[in-house]
C-alpha cells in the first residue's frame, strides 16, 4: 500500500502544481480515487502528505482544498530567490570550508546516480538532495540574515517539488548547473558563482512555468493498481 500511496501522491502533486487542479479547488477522496482506479485508503494517504507539504489545506467540515498560488505570486518568489542565492553562492565561493564543498559535491553526484537510474520514489529522493544543496550552499555563505531571508522562499510548497514537473532534460541541465556552480566555488569566483546561481534559478523559473502550462500526469490511471 506504501508504494501505491507514493503513486497517487505523484500524480495528485503534479496535478496540483500543472494547475490541472485549480487553486481553492475541492479535492474529493471519492474522485481521486475512481480518477486514478484505486481504493480511497491510498488517496486518504497521499491527500494528507500534500497537506503537509502546504500543497492542500484542510477546511474542517468541508474537506480537502487546493492551496492559492497565482503566476505573480510564483514569479515574485523566484525574482527573490534569484537575487538571495545570487548572492549567498557568491559569498559561499570566498568563505566555504572544504567540508561544505565536500558535502555540495555529494548532494549533486547523488541528484545525478538518481536522474540516471531512476529507483522508486526518485522524484522525492531528488528533491531532498536539491534542497540539501541549496540549504549546505546558505551556510556556506556565512551569513545569518541572508540564509534566514532565502530560506523562507526555497521552502515554497508551490515550488519545491518542481522536479515532479520536469522534463529529464530539465533535470540533467539543473545537474550540469550545480556541477558549474561547484566549479566557480572551488576557485574562489564569487561573480562567476552569482552569475551560475542566477542562471541556474532562471532556468529552473522556465522550465517550472512552461511545464506547469503544458503538463499532463504521465502515470495514467490504469498504471496505478491495487497491490495485494
Amino acid at each position: 500500500m506504501t508504494r501505491l500511496t507514493d503513486q497517487v501522491y505523484t500524480a495528485l502533486r503534479r496535478k496540483i502544481m500543472s494547475g490541472e487542479f485549480a487553486p481553492e479547488e475541492q479535492v474529493k477522496e471519492e474522485y481521486i480515487a475512481k480518477l486514478l482506479s484505486v481504493s480511497r485508503t491510498p488517496v486518504r494517504a497521499a491527500i494528507e502528505r500534500l497537506i503537509d507539504d502546504g500543497l492542500l489545506f484542510r477546511d474542517r467540515g468541508r474537506g480537502s482544498f487546493v492551496s492559492s498560488w497565482n503566476m505573480d505570486d510564483i514569479k515574485e518568489i523566484f525574482e527573490l530567490r534569484i537575487l538571495l542565492e545570487s548572492r549567498a553562492a557568491g559569498l559561499a565561493a570566498l568563505r566555504s570550508t572544504s567540508d561544505q564543498k565536500k558535502r555540495l559535491k555529494a548532494h549533486s553526484k547523488n541528484m545525478e546516480r538518481l536522474i540516471k537510474e531512476k529507483p522508486e520514489e526518485y522524484l522525492l529522493s531528488i528533491q531532498n538532495e536539491n534542497n540539501s544543496f541549496h540549504n549546505v550552499l546558505l551556510d556556506a555563505a556565512g551569513s545569518p540574515r541572508l540564509t534566514r531571508l532565502a530560506e523562507t522562499l526555497v521552502d515554497i510548497p508551490i515550488t519545491i517539488g518542481s522536479f515532479y514537473l520536469y522534463s529529464e532534460k530539465d533535470m540533467y541541465r539543473s545537474a550540469r548547473h550545480h556541477r558549474e556552480l561547484i566549479h566557480a566555488i572551488e576557485i574562489g569566483s564569487e561573480e562567476y558563482a552569482k552569475d551560475v546561481m542566477s542562471v541556474h534559478l532562471r532556468a529552473a523559473y522556465h522550465a517550472f512555468m512552461v511545464n506547469r502550462k503544458n503538463s499532463t500526469v504521465k502515470t495514467k490511471p490504469e498504471e496505478l493498481k491495487e497491490e495485494n
